[in-house]
């Protein structure tokens, strides 16, 4: 319930130190076309998909002493003698980031945008409630059809058949939804479509939202030397482009056991759905 969230006690902003810029996206959704540019930026560094806030719900149990394990072990914060826990966890993971290298000269932020992050928002929003989270949404049924194409393994090879795919699309979709719900987020969406086809203004819109000035140098994210080690690889050397927009209308008719999972999540997020040219009878319907 909203009165019971308001009692619960946050971490504090550490100001003496870089901060994280969270990016949330499913896996092939494009996050990597919003941490690319950003990270041109001098006042930004890459991070990457760094394993900290995962290795923090490891320890957490033992860090609050609790017989629970996560996340029922957070009930600890409750307790007046386990109050500052949260900044300590806070602190493991800046320092975590700080051994990695991620607090560079010059910089205010750092990324993280490792996949799924977004199954540990709750955890997130204690320890980080006032930083900026970035959300890349895709057509739905362009996700599902560039993991089946990279052969992703996540989550005990979700990747191997096109409704678990969907299924476990709409997991993720759902519990974002009901974070975004019940919680207080510095939350912005970014729809993969408009940053291919208006570049420069959702560059700008996002430096806005985490409070940096805009720098012209973040439109040739191309010519960023970071290496990525990521299936984005090759796409995110060469410039942009609008080829995988849309691309599921080529094979919409082999996507059908995707599309009966994904109809209601692609009809929440605004989009629909398109027979490929020529077509007679112009949008499909769920």
């Amino acid at each position: 319930p909203p009165r019971r969230l308001a009692t619960l006690p946050t971490a504090p902003l550490r100001a003496d130190m870089p901060q994280p810029v969270f990016i949330f996206g499913f896996p092939r959704s494009g996050s990597k076309l919003i941490e690319q540019p950003l990270t041109v930026h001098p006042r930004i560094a890459a991070g990457d998909e760094p394993l900290s806030i995962g290795d923090i719900t490891q320890i957490i149990p033992g860090l609050l002493a609790s017989l629970l394990s996560y996340p029922e072990a957070l009930a600890e914060i409750w307790m007046g003698d386990q109050r500052d826990g949260l900044e300590e966890l806070r602190d493991y993971y800046l320092n975590r980031a700080r051994k990695a290298g991620l607090f560079q000269k010059g910089a205010a932020f750092f990324t993280d945008k490792m996949p799924l992050n977004e199954t540990h928002l709750g955890l997130i929003a204690l320890l980080f409630r006032q930083l900026p989270v970035i959300h890349m949404l895709r057509h739905p049924l362009d996700v599902a059809l560039s993991i089946y194409a990279n052969h992703l393994r996540h989550d005990y090879f979700c990747a191997s058949a096109l409704e678990s795919i969907a299924r476990h699309y709409v997991l993720k979709a759902d519990l974002m939804a009901h974070y975004r719900q019940v919680l207080s987020l510095c939350y912005l969406p970014v729809r993969y479509e408009e940053m291919v086809a208006s570049q420069e203004s959702e560059v700008r819109k996002i430096l806005d939202f985490i409070g940096i000035e805009f720098d012209s140098r973040c439109l040739s994210f191309e010519r960023n030397t970071r290496y990525v080690r990521t299936a984005s690889y090759a796409q995110v050397t060469e410039k942009l482009y609008d080829r995988s927009s849309y691309r599921y209308r080529t094979y919409l008719k082999h996507l059908t056991a995707a599309l009966n999972v994904l109809c209601p999540v692609i009809e929440r997020l605004g989009y629909k759905i398109n027979a490929p040219e020529p077509a007679n009878s112009g949008d499909a319907v769920c």
